[in-house]
């Protein structure tokens, strides 16, 4: 019998490099709301005064930080507010800008080898992914290969809370010790699964030194070493 019977991952930064693929979805997000808009609402527009705004957002509404699709909206909705728009319409266009955004962020590019090592891996395990980004994985080629993907906006809190990685685990059907969470960040996929009993796998893509020890059982800086990983755990 196997000691691993499924396997979870992280999306952003773990499968794909998530900074290039909202960049690509912000500036078409732009682009299209300035053929929609009088040049003035537009004219000032940037990535970081946008970003601005958006923090101004989340530290006024700190209750919905982990909830990427609100927050985004909402960002959308102050920067047209503060520039005439009324309440209604700068709903609208903020609804529209979404949609643009929203569609273009599913166009990601996998890391090299992603796309094969989970097919493999598809093949032996049920796989599952739990994010605190609002990707649609289920919407893209990648979905193929798994079971379900949960997000944190349609949770109360974000990872490391364990309501996430608790229900994936209900849903794959098994215990924590038999599941191996795989993801980038230390804090929120290594504690995270750690903490409630899980096998973990820290990916670091980037090559980060940490300041202090990282509690994961195994880190690899490539996906296809998860095969390897999984060959020696039986």
């Amino acid at each position: 019998m196997k000691t691993i019977r499924a396997l979870t991952f992280d999306l952003d930064n773990t499968l794909w490099e998530t900074d290039v693929s909202i960049l690509h979805a912000e500036n078409v997000m732009a682009d299209h709301l300035r053929s929609l808009t009088p040049t003035a609402w537009m004219a000032d527009f940037s990535l970081e005064a946008f970003r601005t705004v958006r923090k101004q957002i989340v530290e006024e509404q700190p209750d919905i930080a982990h909830n990427l699709t609100v927050v985004r909206r909402e960002t959308l909705v102050r920067w047209f507010e503060n520039r005439g728009a009324s309440r209604s319409v700068a709903e609208d266009l903020a609804g529209e800008g979404f949609r643009v955004f929203y569609e273009e962020r599913q166009n990601v590019n996998p890391y090299p080898g992603t796309v094969e090592t989970l097919e493999i891996l598809s093949k032996e395990y049920p796989l599952a992914a739990i994010t605190n980004g609002n990707a649609d994985l289920m919407a893209m080629p990648l979905g193929q290969y798994f079971q379900f993907s949960l997000q944190s906006q349609h949770f109360p809190k974000p990872k490391p809370d364990p309501a996430m990685f608790e229900e994936a685990m209900k849903r794959l059907n098994v215990e924590p010790h038999q599941c191996l969470h795989i993801g980038d960040d230390i804090e929120h996929d290594v504690i995270g699964s750690k903490r409630l009993g899980m096998k973990a796998v820290w990916l670091n893509t980037h090559a980060r030194i940490p300041e202090e020890d990282v509690p994961a059982d195994h880190t690899i800086t490539e996906l296809q070493e998860i095969i390897g990983i999984l060959k020696q755990l039986g």
